[in-house]
């Protein structure tokens, strides 16, 4: 049901039904002008075959039923009597002893009468009676004569055992009378069984009447021009119209759209040649539906940011407020005093590195930040990195397994921001693990990628965290920052991988003998990756 649901929905066969409607439409019209002109003509041209439509109401001898215009018709019985007469007149032309100088209409016997000048120049006639005796081939001569001016037969077997025609039987021969008329002869039987002869004799029409019979059939044509006119002005203005009402469903859902209401098509309510459209249609909401929300959601986290950063930033300037007016009004006991500057300057440097990193996260979203980029031996720029830091790891307690590997690793990228990278994770790990906390460090490289795990086995991190470790102001032990650091590092770390076309996640549940691991993917190769969004 819903297949042949959709072929009547199909444009194509939508267009071919109207166009067939309109062409039989056109066709009905003509047809109907046609028809008119054809029965003035018709009425016009009288003939034997028109007669004989009434067939049964001469055999019923119901003469009243037949029209005769233009046409005149005399009934004999098989006596000679006279039966029906159309007119008063037309019984002077015809004689029922005059019957064999009439053609036969049933026998397909025919006379004709052909007219030529002697060499004396008098004026014979020659007289043909001939038949056809099978249709489409030519008449067979039966029998013929020839008359001289005056119609005394001259020679021939026509007509044999008589000398001269009289010049109503000439007439009656030629079909001609008087008054300019055709007649033929046919016989009948009635509804009783009695034989009866139709003598029929149709007027030729005038040059003025035929003039005139033609005019009005003109006429007619000319008034059923404007009507085909008006039949294909209706076509063409109706097919634009109901061509709209067709994919009037699209253009509703686009307008629903635009106003910011659901915007639902089905695709059994529009053409199935627009199936790809409405696919595609369909499609296109999502995607802006999806931008939508992508916008909405960058918003929310804009507005979530500007929060959180009044807060991170309240936090330390508060301190700092408080104990430099406690200082200042000589509130601070005197051995305390040293504690309270050594707070000020711990609070002021975590809100110089919470603007300072505010601010690089900031720049490193504009999709037009530059990298300072260029290709390098990878693994020994891990190494010289970790080298530096070694001293100030085993100071503080924690120890280094690295697995780097000697062969170079050749790869395109920003020194700079790729050291702050490491220095975000390193720093997090030291942040947040006990002394005696091993920090791993392993750089492998495959076809087509290289992979940079930086993992530890100290506290862990809960996996609660795991869907928004890499947003702002989020650290290991909370949502928001605990004074250890800004909540920005992670966030830092991820979009500085993004800008290389590389991607970081945090594995959960990490692998043994890790706690904490960050596996950094990024493209293998010395060229600077291609954006896959250009």
């Amino acid at each position: 049901m819903k297949r042949h649901k959709r072929k009547q929905n199909s444009l194509v066969l939508f267009c071919a039904l109207h166009f067939l409607v309109y062409t039989l439409l056109l066709v009905g019209v003509y047809g109907l002008f046609q028809y008119l002109v054809n029965e003035r003509m018709n009425a016009a041209f009288f003939s034997i075959d028109d007669l004989l439509q009434y067939q049964e109401a001469l055999e019923r001898e119901d003469y009243g039923a037949i029209p005769a215009k233009n046409v005149s018709f005399l009934i004999f019985d098989d006596e000679g009597h006279t039966v029906y007469a159309s007119n008063r007149t037309i019984g002077e032309k015809v004689f029922f002893e005059d019957l064999d100088m009439l053609d036969d209409y049933h026998s397909g016997k025919l006379l004709d009468v052909f007219q030529s000048q002697t060499a004396d120049g008098s004026v014979e006639y020659t007289v043909y009676l001939s038949t056809y005796a099978e249709a489409g081939k030519a008449p067979k001569l039966l029998s013929s004569c020839v008359l001289d001016e005056d119609y005394n037969i001259l020679r021939g077997d026509l007509f044999a055992g008589r000398q001269a025609l009289t010049q109503r039987e000439f007439n009656l021969l030629c079909g001609v009378s008087k008054t300019n008329s055709m007649a033929e002869k046919y016989t009948y039987e009635t509804t009783t069984g009695e034989g009866r002869t139709l003598v029929f004799f149709a007027t030729r029409m005038g040059e003025r009447e035929y003039d005139q019979s033609l005019r009005w059939a003109n006429s007619l044509w000319l008034a059923g021009v404007p009507c085909i006119l008006l039949v294909v002005l209706g076509c063409i203005l109706s097919f634009p119209w109901r061509m709209k009402k067709r994919i009037h469903p699209l253009s509703q859902a686009i307008e629903a759209y635009g106003q910011g209401k659901a915007a639902e098509i089905s695709q059994e309510d529009i053409p199935s040649e627009f199936d790809e459209t409405v696919v595609s249609f369909r499609r296109l909401l999502d995607q802006l539906d999806q931008a939508r929300r992508e916008k909405e959601r960058v918003y929310q986290e804009k507005q979530t940011l500007i929060a959180d950063i009044s807060h991170d930033l309240r936090t330390p300037l508060t301190v700092i407020q408080g104990y430099t007016e406690a200082l200042e009004e000589g509130k601070v006991p005197p051995e305390k005093v040293g504690q309270y500057r050594k707070a000020i300057l711990t609070k002021s440097r975590l809100a110089t590195d919470l603007v300072s990193d505010l601010f690089l996260f900031t720049q490193m979203e504009h999709p037009d930040y530059p990298m300072q980029g260029e290709t390098a031996n990878f693994g020994a720029f891990v190494r010289t990195f970790f080298a530096e830091k070694y001293l100030d790891l085993t100071e503080q307690g924690f120890c280094l397994q690295a697995d780097l590997p000697d062969p170079p690793v050749p790869l395109w990228f920003d020194a700079k921001l790729m050291r702050r990278l490491l220095e975000n994770l390193l720093g997090n790990a030291m942040k947040h693990n006990p002394r005696g906390t091993t920090l791993y460090v392993v750089l492998t490289q495959t076809e087509g990628e290289v992979r940079l795990t930086i993992a530890d086995d100290g506290v862990g991190i809960s996996p609660d965290l795991a869907s928004t470790l890499f947003q702002p102001f989020v650290t290991g032990n909370h949502a928001r920052t605990t004074g250890k650091g800004t909540g920005l590092g992670l966030s830092i770390a991820q979009r500085i991988v993004e800008m290389h076309r590389g991607k970081i996640a945090a594995v959960f549940p990490p692998t043994p003998p890790y706690h904490t691991e960050f596996v950094i993917t990024l493209p293998a190769g010395p060229e600077r990756p291609k954006d896959p969004g250009r």
